[in-house]
Order: structure tokens, then sequence, then C-alpha cells
């Protein structure tokens, strides 16, 4: 009796070291698995005749899309284009994809432009900008992003196998406990 309560309490206390460690495992912060933080302040270019301010909005990157926000003013005068036809490029050279993405304003904001870039794959990104207005057309490379490779396994997955491995060894558990309490039954009688 005192050595089935002692393999009781060993198996109760190895299952909530296992749980307590998938907690752990669940709640710690994993560097890998991260998205790499992308350029944190916006980037000024003179693109012909305009001046182009362009802020990225996404603050991680991952193989998917980007959103910016461009602001397009004459360079001589200052004053805001709300006019203009602004695209943006982004070439990924060791993948070979190329796209585009044209950025629109809205009537409420007509100074800001706003853009989504579909980045297909992992790599460097070379960003750059096309603008034409009535002021006349001017284009200029903006940055390099670096989109990194994802992580396969995340603390998620890491959570999921973790139950799974509690809920086999509570399912094991149950079985040798009933196989146990049949023999002694059997032993009994």
């Amino acid at each position: 009796m005192l050595a089935a309560s002692l393999v009781n309490s060993k198996l109760f206390w190895a299952m909530f070291a296992a749980f307590m460690f998938i907690i752990w495992a669940a709640a710690w912060p994993m560097a890998s698995a991260q998205a790499q933080e992308g350029p944190s302040g916006e980037v000024r270019v003179s693109a012909g005749p305009h001046d182009v301010r362009v802020i990225p909005v996404s603050s991680n990157l991952a193989a998917g899309f980007v959103q910016f926000s461009v602001l397009v003013r004459n360079a001589a005068t200052g004053e805001v284009v709300p006019d203009a036809r602004v695209v943006l490029l982004a070439k990924n050279e060791e993948e070979e994809y190329e796209g585009w993405a044209t950025a629109l304003n809205s009537p409420d904001l007509p100074e800001q432009y706003d853009v989504r870039v579909n980045l297909e794959s992992t790599g460097d990104w070379l960003i750059s900008i096309d603008v034409d207005s009535p002021l006349g057309r001017g284009g200029a490379d903006l940055m390099t992003l670096h989109v990194p490779a994802l992580q396969r396994y995340t603390s998620g997955s890491l959570v999921f196998f973790g139950v799974f491995a509690v809920l086999i060894g509570g399912v094991a558990y149950l079985w040798w406990s009933i196989r146990r309490n049949q023999r002694r039954k059997a032993a009994q009688e």
C-alpha cells in the first residue's frame, strides 16, 4: 500500500514537473522565432522635383505584406502634392522576385499616401519609389529590407507537443492503473 502511494506520488510529481516545464517553455521568449524588426524610422529622399518621406508602418518583418506611409511635397516650395502617382517597387535579386504597389491617398488626408507591398519570399528586398505628378517625374532607391526565414517551431508548437505528451502520459497512467486494479481483483478471488 505504501509502495503504491509512493509510485502514485512520484508519478504525480513527474507529471507536475513536466507540466510546469511546458508552461515555462511557452512563456519564455524565443528570440529565434521572432521576426526581425524593420527599419525604426522614416526615410527621406529626393525623387526628381519631389521631396519624399517614407515611413514604415509594419514593425516586424516576415514574408508577406509590409505597409508604408508616403508623404510627397514639392522640393522647391515645400507644398503638399495631392495629385501624384506614387508607386513603390520591391525587388529581391536573390530569388528573382519583383513586385510593385500603387500608393493611394484619400480626400481626408491628401498629403499621405498609403501602400501595402507584398514581399513574397525571404532575403534582401530593395525598396524604391517612383513619383509622377504635374511637377514632373522622379525616382529613388529607399532602403533594403531583410526578411528573415520563418522559424517552423514556435512556442505555440511547443505547448501543443507538451499538452499532447501530458495527455498520452495520462492515458498511459489510466491504462496502467486499470490493469493493476484488475490484477488485484483477480488475485483476491
